[in-house]
């Protein structure tokens, strides 16, 4: 990494430090951008620079996450193996989680507050996971390629995400790669109930 790329996550980690502390005190909605400006000690344009809305500036993290994952998929040498595709992109998540976890607490926490932060988390997740499909997609081949693709990242995507939710819902009191471990087992040992065969639907008359 270069020392402006440095400056500049410092810069970021910075006003999500003060942000984070004044949507504690006052709320996401009641803080301005000049107040969390005054906070870090910079220009309110310095903020907008690095985060465009506040809602932005909430889920800055997972963004980084998101970002990290895909690189770290598209890092994997040709021929590697979906659930090695997978692995790597969980790992990838996992690092990123621990690298700032009380960042990532703290915007989980407005995400369950905040309408206008839910929505624009939800959107840049169905991109990231639009993004993985098609990666691995495109890796598989054949025609089930997509479907299969769909499969194994929603798959590998809810276990992170309830993981995540319990690792939140804890206050970070239990372990994130433990619990993610323990969901991935249980699908891995086939302890996790699907439904049952559908009827066949009666033929037209």
């Amino acid at each position: 990494m270069s020392l402006r790329e440095v400056k500049k996550d410092r810069t970021r980690a910075m006003i999500a430090d003060a942000a984070f502390a004044l949507f504690g005190r006052k709320g996401f909605t009641a803080t301005s951008v000049e107040e969390i400006a005054a906070a870090a000690e910079v220009g309110a344009r310095t903020v907008y620079r690095h985060f465009p809305t506040k809602e932005a500036l909430v889920l800055g993290g997972f963004t980084k996450m998101f970002e990290a994952a895909q690189a770290a998929l598209h890092a994997c040498p040709e021929g590697t193996e979906v659930p090695e595709l997978l692995r790597v992109v969980l790992e990838s998540d996992l690092r990123m989680h621990a690298e700032n976890p009380a960042h990532l607490q703290a915007a989980a926490e407005v995400i369950g507050q905040v309408r206008s932060v839910q929505a624009q988390f939800v959107y840049i997740r169905v991109v990231h996971e639009r993004e993985l499909r098609q990666a691995i997609a495109a890796r598989i081949g054949g025609p089930d390629a997509p479907f299969i693709a769909e499969l194994a990242v929603a798959h590998a995507s809810a276990v992170f995400t309830l993981a995540f939710r319990e690792w939140s819902e804890s206050d970070g009191r239990i372990d994130l790669r433990d619990t993610t471990e323990k969901g991935l087992e249980l699908l891995r040992a086939g302890k996790v109930p699907l439904p049952a065969p559908l009827s066949r639907a009666p033929a037209p008359r």
